[in-house]
């Protein structure tokens, strides 16, 4: 602990000598131990057990049938978490108290929505998938905790997906085992918002909004990782359950692959710029990341994890670094499993992107080599 006090001590002194801060540094403050951060969560959520099991009793005893009324106390939950919030003066027991009466109040208003209209026709719905989305996105800019903010930015990526799956395939007979179509669109445009979002991270903290996306950031990774790996593996999954031929002629694998393969080469030349490399070495790099998602465009996954890897080394993050690894291995696994390949095909592809990495490291290696002897 001491230690790290004096590396924050002499960074910050660095940096003053520099003239890029001034004063002194904030006091650092004692961070209470995970097991007793573990036990007081605990508590909050036992707590919030007993309250919402008296709570819901009532309710549903006295209007069951009463969707309005229902929704009604769902909001008043929301709105009651939205408050503990704001007052919890870093209480972790009320922190988690105040997460489950908001995910409880979540699931009210969305069961007395459609206890209202047919619940049925309503979860078919794009306008209802859309309007939960938007619910997130209030709770989000309303609600400051940063796990609050995490799930609800996942339940708006959530909401997002069901609502354009549903506007692009209206009246499907299977809707539900149609989602990598969907998918295999967001996927690469939440790895493009994190690729901004990786790239402008200093100007964020400038500007006095990085804690306020940081949390969206983590969860759009999260989503764009597991949308990958679901359209990795699976085209029509219906069709791969019923019916091979049909499901190996479905393509949602080849656009999310290409696209991402797209994102990932406009972080390496960004990156080539920012670190600036010489003209010979970004293009090499540039060509090596085309040719690397070219013979992985069927496995978008695998591209996907590579481009994290990336945003993660270059941010210095170790979550993201470790969510990267794991996508990149279960990329891999959920690829040379997939029904909709042959193995002969798996095998050339997996070992011609290892071929062409390798390749591309010894390139590199000599070219660097042979400018330090210069």
């Amino acid at each position: 602990m001491n230690s790290d006090r004096l590396a924050v001590q002499a960074l910050w002194q660095e940096l003053a000598a520099r003239g890029l801060v001034q004063g002194q540094p904030a006091p650092a403050q004692a961070r209470t131990p995970w097991a007793v951060r573990l036990l007081m969560g605990l508590a909050g959520w036992l707590g919030a057990v007993f309250f919402l099991v008296f709570l819901l009793g009532s309710v549903f005893v006295a209007a069951r049938d009463n969707g309005a009324a229902i929704a009604f106390c769902g909001a008043a939950m929301i709105a009651l978490a939205a408050v503990l919030y704001r007052r919890r003066a870093g209480g972790t027991a009320l922190e988690q108290f105040a997460l489950a009466i908001s995910l409880s109040g979540q699931g009210l208003l969305v069961y007395g929505a459609g206890a209202i209209y047919d619940g049925s026709r309503l979860l078919e719905s794009a306008a209802f998938w859309g309007s939960l989305a938007l619910l997130q996105a209030v709770l989000y800019a309303l609600v400051p905790n940063r796990l609050h903010r995490f799930l609800a930015a996942l339940g708006v990526w959530t909401g997002v997906a069901l609502a354009l799956h549903l506007a692009m395939m209206p009246g499907l007979h299977h809707a539900w085992q149609s989602l990598s179509f969907a998918l295999g669109w967001l996927a690469p445009l939440a790895l493009t918002l994190l690729t901004g979002f990786v790239l402008a991270e200093a100007r964020l903290c400038a500007a006095g909004l990085y804690g306020w996306i940081e949390a969206a950031a983590d969860a759009t990774l999260l989503f764009a990782l597991g949308a990958a790996v679901f359209v990795t593996g699976i085209g029509q999954p219906y069709a791969l359950l019923f019916d091979a031929d049909t499901g190996r002629h479905t393509g949602a694998y080849w656009v999310a692959g290409a696209l991402c393969g797209a994102v990932l080469a406009a972080f390496v030349l960004a990156e080539s710029g920012r670190l600036r490399l010489r003209p010979a070495v970004r293009l090499a790099a540039l060509l090596g990341a085309i040719l690397f998602s070219a013979l992985l465009a069927g496995a978008p996954a695998v591209v996907a994890a590579a481009l994290a890897l990336g945003l993660a080394l270059r941010r210095g993050s170790l979550p993201w670094l470790g969510l990267a690894i794991a996508a990149l291995g279960g990329g891999f696994i959920w690829y040379y499993s997939a029904l909709h390949w042959t193995l002969l095909i798996k095998s050339a592809t997996l070992a011609g992107a290892g071929l062409a990495v390798l390749a591309l490291r010894m390139g590199l290696t000599r070219r660097d080599g042979a400018g330090r002897q210069a």
